[in-house]
């Protein structure tokens, strides 16, 4: 019993770890989306306000340096946000993390969770009984 208790606690313990990178995860995505909009926005204005200066015969000047100095600045935080979420790819998962469909802790030799199903449990002594047990084989106890 004690073993079913441990294995649904550190399940429980994998999917809050895997929820919380999800979360981390979309929340970069969400930075990182931010960072390249303002970006496309400022070529968008840079683009414009050169068509402008062109347009009526001006020249390029301390403006440009400093929309250029903001674009250099948002391209440096766009790397940085992609670093970060590729840094929380990377992360080692916990080794009862094996993949999505099945949960395995292979240093405490822990079943699977489908082998959780393919036995009842005596509520009154804890023994392992088949499936389709009507009755515990070690205290005769219905199950």
């Amino acid at each position: 019993m004690e073993e079913i208790k441990s294995m649904i606690n550190k399940i429980g313990k994998s999917i809050t770890k895997t929820s919380k990178d999800i979360i981390k995860n979309t929340k970069l995505t969400m930075q990182l989306s931010s960072q390249e909009e303002k970006l496309k926005n400022i070529y968008i204005e840079v683009g414009k306000k050169v068509y402008e200066i062109y347009s009526y015969g001006g020249n390029i000047g301390k403006y440009f340096d400093e929309k250029y100095e903001q674009m250099v600045d948002i391209e440096k935080e766009i790397a940085n946000i992609k670093q970060m979420i590729e840094e929380n790819k990377n992360v080692d998962k916990p080794s009862h993390y094996n993949n999505q469909q099945e949960i395995i802790d292979t240093r405490n030799n822990i079943p699977n969770i489908s082998n959780v199903e393919e036995c009842r449990i005596c509520n009154s002594c804890g023994q392992k009984n088949n499936v389709n047990d009507k009755f515990c084989l070690k205290c005769g106890r219905t199950l």
